[in-house]
């Protein structure tokens, strides 16, 4: 994990993954018995 922001309005915690294909992330939660609740693409911009 990247980094993780708390989205206070919607009471979620937001957490930002580096991986090279959504499956990696989709294994790597399924090994840790984690449930997705969702995952999406994003563009970084520094």
């Amino acid at each position: 994990m990247e980094k993780a922001y708390i989205d206070e309005e919607n009471s979620q915690a937001i957490c930002c993954w580096d991986a090279p294909d959504r499956k990696s992330i989709e294994e790597l939660f399924a090994k840790a018995h984690v449930q997705v609740e969702s995952i999406r693409s994003v563009l970084e911009y520094k």
